[in-house]
């Protein structure tokens, strides 16, 4: 089994279904259920579990019941949580979305709180039988219980080693220091980003534009998702658009998790890259036709049959294409 690494602070996600969006002062709505379930990464780490890697978490979470929570969910996953830090005294991070019928949705974040955890440990044993380190912006803010030096450092060191590195530019870029960013993307194998991310940090005209400036700093791969329309991956002697599925959109919330998941997925399996987007585009989709993150978000049988419903064949002995186009 394929061992990747996952390196950042975990969080809770509270998914609160209302009837509308906005919200307006003295008006009151009522919520006919609710779900807590571990989110950020972790939808990373639960999707990448459900399609048959070896998922290791390294991180930290408050020693409070939402941490509590969160590992217990992991490790009904499958999930590896044994160097993630329990940290005394801090509470951990979590995320509430109010989601209407619309599919609208806002997000109000609570930062975990408590003293960082400084690493002290060696690089290399954490990284060398790994076969992929992926990691997100959020890791590498000044908020994290987890020290963003050490989630940089693993990037580096796997780097260093030949070992692919994944790293999703994510909204939570642009609360970090842009020096700290680019050095996570200089170290990155896969740059993973919305259209909107790339082209607010790049501040390009087009997406051509903007893949050439980040792939100028480093990395071999862009993949630009753009929602229902797809992805567009962009390498230094290539382009590839792979389409979205039309699915009934109930809540995007994880949506880019679970593509992300799948992606590394299908690019260590040494599908094409036209593969490997269509199937990330698949796992995309099937979340966001359902409420909810964490525990809510896509098995491997739905992904493959979403995927073989629209023509797409996959070997299951998984094929030796080397990430050429199909």
């Amino acid at each position: 089994m394929m061992k990747i690494l996952c390196t950042g602070d975990l969080v809770a996600d509270l998914i609160v279904p209302i009837r509308e969006l906005p919200l307006h002062a003295e008006m009151h709505q009522l919520a006919n259920e609710r779900l807590l379930v571990a989110g950020g990464s972790s939808n990373f780490l639960i999707v990448a579990s459900r399609l048959g890697l070896e998922a290791q978490a390294i991180g930290a979470v408050g020693d409070d019941w939402l941490g509590k929570l969160v590992l217990e969910q992991l490790q009904d996953e499958a999930v590896g949580v044994d160097c993630v830090d329990v940290v005394p005294d801090a509470t951990t991070a979590i995320s509430i979305e109010l989601v209407d019928v619309n599919s609208q949705h806002v997000f109000v974040g609570a930062l975990g709180s408590g003293q960082t955890i400084a690493k002290s440990f060696d690089y290399d044993d954490v990284v060398i039988g790994s076969e992929a380190v992926f990691c997100t912006s959020y890791a590498l803010g000044e908020h994290s219980l987890f020290l963003p030096a050490n989630s940089l450092q693993i990037l580096q060191r796997a780097h260093q080693h030949g070992i692919p590195t994944f790293f999703d530019l994510g909204p939570a870029a642009f609360a970090v220091d842009r020096e700290i960013i680019e050095g996570a993307i200089n170290v990155s194998t896969i740059v993973l980003t919305t259209q909107d991310e790339l082209l607010t940090w790049t501040g390009a005209t087009s997406n051509v534009q903007a893949a050439t400036e980040v792939l100028s700093l480093g990395p071999d791969i862009i993949v630009i998702k753009m929602g229902s329309r797809g992805c567009t991956i962009v390498s230094t002697h290539e382009k590839i658009s792979v389409e979205g599925f039309e699915v009934s959109v109930r809540d995007t919330a994880g949506a880019g998790d679970a593509f992300a998941a799948a992606f590394v997925y299908g690019y260590l399996r040494k599908y094409s890259l036209a593969q490997v987007g269509a199937m990330a585009n698949a796992t995309g989709a099937i979340t966001a036709t359902r409420l909810g993150t964490g525990t809510q978000l896509p098995q491997r049988p739905e992904i493959f049959q979403l995927l073989q419903e629209h023509g797409f064949e996959f070997d299951d002995t998984f094929g030796h294409n080397d990430h050429k186009t199909s």
